[in-house]
Protein backbone atom coordinates (compact mmCIF):
# COMPACT_ATOMS: atom_id res chain seq x y z
CA UNK A 1 0.00 0.00 0.00
CA UNK A 2 3.02 2.25 -0.12
CA UNK A 3 1.83 3.77 -3.39
CA UNK A 4 -1.62 4.85 -2.17
CA UNK A 5 -2.49 8.43 -1.30
CA UNK A 6 -2.40 9.34 2.37
CA UNK A 7 -5.49 11.47 2.90
CA UNK A 8 -6.46 13.73 5.79
CA UNK A 9 -10.22 14.19 6.21
CA UNK A 10 -11.65 17.16 8.10
CA UNK A 11 -15.37 16.54 8.63
CA UNK A 12 -17.39 17.03 11.80
CA UNK A 13 -20.34 14.80 10.90
CA UNK A 14 -19.30 11.29 12.02
CA UNK A 15 -21.57 9.57 9.49
CA UNK A 16 -20.23 11.58 6.55
CA UNK A 17 -16.65 11.14 7.78
CA UNK A 18 -17.07 7.34 8.02
CA UNK A 19 -18.71 7.12 4.61
CA UNK A 20 -15.99 9.26 3.02
CA UNK A 21 -13.26 7.17 4.67
CA UNK A 22 -14.88 3.97 3.36
CA UNK A 23 -15.11 5.37 -0.18
CA UNK A 24 -11.49 6.52 -0.15
CA UNK A 25 -10.44 3.11 1.15
CA UNK A 26 -12.44 1.40 -1.62
CA UNK A 27 -10.59 3.58 -4.12
CA UNK A 28 -7.29 2.24 -2.80
CA UNK A 29 -6.26 5.17 -0.62
CA UNK A 30 -5.50 5.44 3.07
CA UNK A 31 -7.20 7.89 5.41
CA UNK A 32 -4.45 8.81 7.85
CA UNK A 33 -6.71 10.86 10.11
CA UNK A 34 -10.24 12.15 10.50
CA UNK A 35 -10.48 15.40 12.43
CA UNK A 36 -13.45 17.62 13.21
CA UNK A 37 -11.95 21.14 13.37
CA UNK A 38 -9.72 23.33 11.23
CA UNK A 39 -7.24 23.57 14.08
CA UNK A 40 -6.91 19.79 14.36
CA UNK A 41 -6.38 19.53 10.60
CA UNK A 42 -3.59 22.11 10.77
CA UNK A 43 -2.03 20.47 13.82
CA UNK A 44 -2.17 16.99 12.30
CA UNK A 45 -0.40 18.08 9.10
CA UNK A 46 2.67 19.28 11.00
CA UNK A 47 5.41 16.76 10.38
CA UNK A 48 3.05 14.12 8.96
CA UNK A 49 2.98 12.61 5.49
CA UNK A 50 -0.27 13.83 3.96
CA UNK A 51 -0.72 13.73 0.18
CA UNK A 52 -4.19 15.30 -0.01
CA UNK A 53 -6.69 16.81 2.42
CA UNK A 54 -10.46 16.61 1.98
CA UNK A 55 -12.00 19.36 4.08
CA UNK A 56 -15.55 20.44 4.86
CA UNK A 57 -16.10 24.18 5.22
CA UNK A 58 -18.20 24.31 8.38
CA UNK A 59 -16.53 22.29 11.11
CA UNK A 60 -17.04 21.67 14.82
CA UNK A 61 -16.72 24.52 17.29
CA UNK A 62 -17.46 27.08 14.59
CA UNK A 63 -14.12 26.52 12.90
CA UNK A 64 -13.81 27.15 9.19
CA UNK A 65 -12.29 24.60 6.82
CA UNK A 66 -11.22 27.37 4.46
CA UNK A 67 -8.77 28.52 7.14
CA UNK A 68 -7.30 25.02 7.22
CA UNK A 69 -7.22 24.91 3.41
CA UNK A 70 -5.22 28.14 3.26
CA UNK A 71 -2.78 26.93 5.87
CA UNK A 72 -2.30 23.45 4.40
CA UNK A 73 -1.73 24.74 0.87
CA UNK A 74 0.41 27.76 1.75
CA UNK A 75 2.56 26.35 4.54
CA UNK A 76 2.54 22.60 3.92
CA UNK A 77 2.09 22.38 0.15
CA UNK A 78 -0.77 19.92 0.58
CA UNK A 79 -3.42 19.97 -2.15
CA UNK A 80 -6.86 20.46 -0.65
CA UNK A 81 -10.28 19.37 -1.87
CA UNK A 82 -13.02 21.44 -0.23
CA UNK A 83 -16.48 19.93 0.29
CA UNK A 84 -19.54 21.87 1.33
CA UNK A 85 -23.24 22.23 0.96
CA UNK A 86 -23.08 25.85 2.10
CA UNK A 87 -20.02 27.48 0.53
CA UNK A 88 -19.20 28.58 -2.99
CA UNK A 89 -16.56 27.21 -5.33
CA UNK A 90 -14.93 30.63 -5.67
CA UNK A 91 -14.40 30.77 -1.88
CA UNK A 92 -12.72 27.37 -1.98
CA UNK A 93 -10.48 28.38 -4.88
CA UNK A 94 -9.58 31.65 -3.13
CA UNK A 95 -8.45 29.55 -0.16
CA UNK A 96 -6.14 27.57 -2.45
CA UNK A 97 -8.26 24.46 -2.99
CA UNK A 98 -7.54 22.46 -6.14
CA UNK A 99 -11.17 21.32 -6.29
CA UNK A 100 -14.58 22.03 -4.80
CA UNK A 101 -17.25 19.39 -4.27
CA UNK A 102 -20.78 20.51 -3.52
CA UNK A 103 -22.52 18.17 -1.10
CA UNK A 104 -23.99 15.78 -1.88
CA UNK A 105 -21.42 14.73 -4.47
CA UNK A 106 -20.90 11.61 -6.55
CA UNK A 107 -17.98 9.24 -6.19
CA UNK A 108 -16.93 10.10 -9.74
CA UNK A 109 -16.72 13.76 -8.68
CA UNK A 110 -14.45 12.78 -5.79
CA UNK A 111 -12.29 10.72 -8.13
CA UNK A 112 -11.92 13.66 -10.51
CA UNK A 113 -11.04 15.94 -7.59
CA UNK A 114 -8.33 13.48 -6.51
CA UNK A 115 -6.99 13.51 -10.08
CA UNK A 116 -6.88 17.32 -9.99
CA UNK A 117 -4.96 17.16 -6.73
CA UNK A 118 -2.44 14.81 -8.32
CA UNK A 119 -2.16 17.02 -11.40
CA UNK A 120 -1.47 20.01 -9.16
CA UNK A 121 2.08 18.72 -9.03
CA UNK A 122 2.25 18.35 -5.26
CA UNK A 123 2.53 14.56 -5.42
CA UNK A 124 5.49 12.53 -6.55
CA UNK A 125 5.23 11.11 -10.05
CA UNK A 126 5.28 7.48 -8.92
CA UNK A 127 2.53 7.98 -6.32
CA UNK A 128 0.35 9.85 -8.81
CA UNK A 129 0.73 7.19 -11.52
CA UNK A 130 0.02 4.36 -9.09
CA UNK A 131 -3.00 6.15 -7.60
CA UNK A 132 -4.47 6.83 -11.06
CA UNK A 133 -4.04 3.17 -11.99
CA UNK A 134 -5.87 2.09 -8.82
CA UNK A 135 -8.71 4.52 -9.49
CA UNK A 136 -9.05 3.20 -13.07
CA UNK A 137 -9.09 -0.38 -11.79
CA UNK A 138 -11.76 0.48 -9.23
CA UNK A 139 -13.97 1.87 -12.02
CA UNK A 140 -13.40 -1.01 -14.44
CA UNK A 141 -16.45 -3.20 -15.07
CA UNK A 142 -16.28 -6.74 -13.67
CA UNK A 143 -15.22 -9.49 -16.05
CA UNK A 144 -17.97 -10.96 -18.22
CA UNK A 145 -20.01 -13.67 -16.61
CA UNK A 146 -19.99 -12.23 -13.09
Amino acid sequence: MADCLDILVAEDDPCIAAMLADILDDLGHRVVAVVDTAERAIDFAVGKAVDVAVIDVWLAGGSNGLTAARHLTDRNGIPVIVCSGHAAAQDARAAGAVAFLEKPFRITDLERALELAMEAGALSGAAAVAAKARMAAALAPPPAGR
